[in-house]
């Protein structure tokens, strides 16, 4: 699972390509490389379009093609600790990848996107991949997606920092203690994404519909339904300290099969709420993002279950962007299980705690390629689940660059 979070969150990056299309700035969609600022995140809602002209491959130069291409390598040092005694040390450079991708805008009415990833031990990965409506029914607010979509999350894990490693699978990928259920908010969900928003994206929404992924599939004509949404609200200032509020609420319920009959569907229910801070400056600003999440399992779920396991999670974040090639952050994560689903099993079993601190330096930056590094510590405790209930406790050095073309 670790290796397959690392491979998934790895595949989505920013692209100079799009700077080169219409000949701006890297700073003009980018908070700190690749966090998205808010005329990025409208620019992304529109389907990758400016929508003044320029979209449609034919108005471009003959030279561009929707292409982009990523490569990184990184070295990581972890140690492993179980009841306080180190069993595990272990160094090295990583297995790297290159990434040739297709994203974009070919015409006024159709974006897509299709990333395969090759990794130097051979496996190869297909991010998303999906092709877009844009402003049906001539509006805004009605933008139809078809194929493998990443959810509309808050601190959504492909626009954060740090390269690779599993900096969001404690938050976003938790499942109760014993669950047979792979679901997860992390992945993009196979399925249709129908969103829409006002001008600028100050209020914006998404509803996605799917079959969860990696369910089994027999006796069933719909498999594993599920839906997310999501709506936001951003409130900007024209003065003071506070330059801006950005406010949202999100939620999913998805089914797995249970039994030998896999139309036998049982639930799983993840409702949550996000808050982020923008202070100081609207072009480099401090930011800090708060969200919490609440969960809960169908007890069919856990084999020997006797009740609903629930659990809550939060996360607070901050960041800081001196200059647009240098960003400092910290995120902080916990889960508490509210409910085992086992009767007698400790409330803490399972319990989590993460502590993240980076830096991450832009080398070079402009419309033909980006050279960044990055250097990032986390700890991650999980309670009780080695051998004799002790905790395990993971500590990683991680060290990465990284070049986009």
């Amino acid at each position: 699972m670790y290796d397959a979070l690392r491979r998934y969150l790895e595949a989505r990056r920013e692209i100079p390509a799009f700077a080169r299309k219409y000949g701006m700035k890297c700073s003009a969609c980018h908070l700190a490389v690749p966090v998205l600022n808010q005329f990025g995140q409208a620019f992304k809602d529109n389907g990758y379009r400016m929508k003044n002209g320029t979209d449609d491959l034919r108005a471009n130069d003959p030279a561009y093609w929707p292409l982009f291409a990523w490569l990184w390598k990184d070295y990581e040092v972890d140690v492993q600790r179980v009841g306080g005694r180190t069993v595990q040390n272990t160094g090295g450079i990583s297995n790297g990848a290159v990434v040739l991708g297709a994203l974009g805008s070919v015409g006024d009415k159709v974006s897509f996107r299709f990333v395969p990833i090759i990794y130097e031990d051979g496996n190869t990965v297909v991010d998303h991949g999906w092709i877009r409506y844009n402003q049906a029914f001539g509006s805004d607010w009605v933008n139809i997606k078809v194929g493998a979509a990443e959810f509309d999350l808050p601190s959504n894990p492909g626009r954060e920092y740090n390269m690779g490693a599993s900096r969001f699978a404690v938050l976003y990928n938790y499942s109760v203690p014993g669950s047979i259920s792979s679901f997860s908010v992390l992945f993009g969900q196979p399925g249709v994404e129908i969103m829409g928003h006002d001008l600028g994206s100050r209020n914006r929404y998404s509803v996605n519909l799917f079959n969860t992924a990696g369910a089994p599939r027999a006796h069933c004509v719909l498999c594993s339904p599920g839906i997310f949404g999501r709506v936001t609200h951003r409130q900007e200032f024209a003065s003071g300290f506070l330059r801006a509020v950005k406010a949202g609420v999100f939620g999913a319920y998805a089914t797995w099969p249970v039994g030998p009959d896999t139309s036998d569907l049982k639930g799983q229910e993840r409702l949550g709420g996000d808050v982020e801070l923008s202070l100081g400056s609207d072009v480099l600003p401090f930011r800090a993002t708060l969200m919490g999440i609440t969960g809960r399992d169908d007890r069919a779920l856990v084999p020997g279950a006797t009740q609903d396991p629930t659990f809550n999670a939060g996360m607070l974040q901050l960041e800081y962007v001196p200059k647009l090639s240098l960003v400092f952050y910290g995120r902080l994560q916990v889960i508490r299980n509210q409910r085992q689903a086992i009767a007698g099993t400790p409330g803490d079993f399972g319990d989590q705690d993460f502590q993240l601190v980076g830096v991450r330096h832009a080398v070079e930056l402009n419309s033909r390629f980006a050279w960044l590094l990055e250097l990032t510590y986390w700890r991650w405790t999980i309670k009780h689940v080695a051998p004799g209930g002790a905790n395990v406790t993971n500590h990683t050095v991680w060290l990465g660059t990284h070049l986009d073309f």
